[in-house]
């Protein structure tokens, strides 16, 4: 994804042809550079060489738009853990799938899952106007939903005594921490391939897995 001033993947738009995703893209791109407050729908506009008209076609404010981000980011993340879900293979190894699928997702939706943590922070500290931060209770549920496979998924490996905590709630935010690090540090260089992302996800997944007391092969 892009991180110029100005993006060159997007050619001007018409209103028919300026898409949801294309406008959210360039939105994550300025909401993970200058946050929400110093953000404007003109700034989002230029990103994407597009006019705020258009995008007023689509969303009917920024903090509109901000959600839609927001809310897409956790749909990137279910659909990236959800495969593994269903798969029938020891705890352990779905654990460590899931933990890498989650951070390969990060990286690759960075901008978005930036933008998760921004709504996170606004929730806390009741940054929106009612009817929006209303809507931002309501992701926080999504976000809650998502956790919830990771814990069923630490539950079944700490029941087959692959790893060992005594606090559930401190396991899990002590994982999410390692696994959503990529958020804040990672930048990516031109020319990275996909073996060197691999790798850095892979080392994500080791230091959470040993958080757990996990001591075990690594793929």
């Amino acid at each position: 994804m892009a991180t110029a001033a100005r993006s060159t993947k997007y050619r001007r738009q018409s209103d028919t042809d300026l898409s949801r995703m294309e406008i959210m893209e360039g939105a994550a791109l300025c909401f993970e550079a200058r946050g929400y407050s110093a953000t404007s729908l003109d700034e989002v506009a230029a990103r994407i060489s597009s006019t705020k008209g258009r995008i007023y076609h689509h969303y009917a404010s920024k903090a509109e738009l901000f959600l839609d981000v927001y809310r897409t980011g956790m749909m990137m993340n279910f659909e990236a853990v959800k495969p593994i879900l269903e798969l029938d293979m020891p705890a352990i190894d779905r654990l460590k799938a899931v933990l890498k699928a989650h951070v390969l997702c990060v990286i690759r939706t960075k901008a978005f899952q930036n933008v998760v943590g921004q709504g996170v922070d606004m929730l806390r500290h009741g940054t929106m106007p009612a009817n929006e931060h209303a809507e931002l209770r309501q992701l926080a549920g999504l976000r809650d939903a998502y956790s919830e496979h990771f814990r069923k998924v630490l539950e079944d490996a700490m029941a087959d005594g692959e790893i060992e905590y005594n606090n559930i709630k401190i396991a899990l935010n002590s994982v999410f921490m390692c696994i959503n690090g990529p958020i804040v540090w990672f930048t990516p260089r031109k020319g990275q391939d996909e073996k060197e992302i691999e790798a850095v996800a892979d080392e994500c997944v080791l230091y959470a897995i040993r958080l757990l007391g996990y001591m075990g092969k690594m793929p």
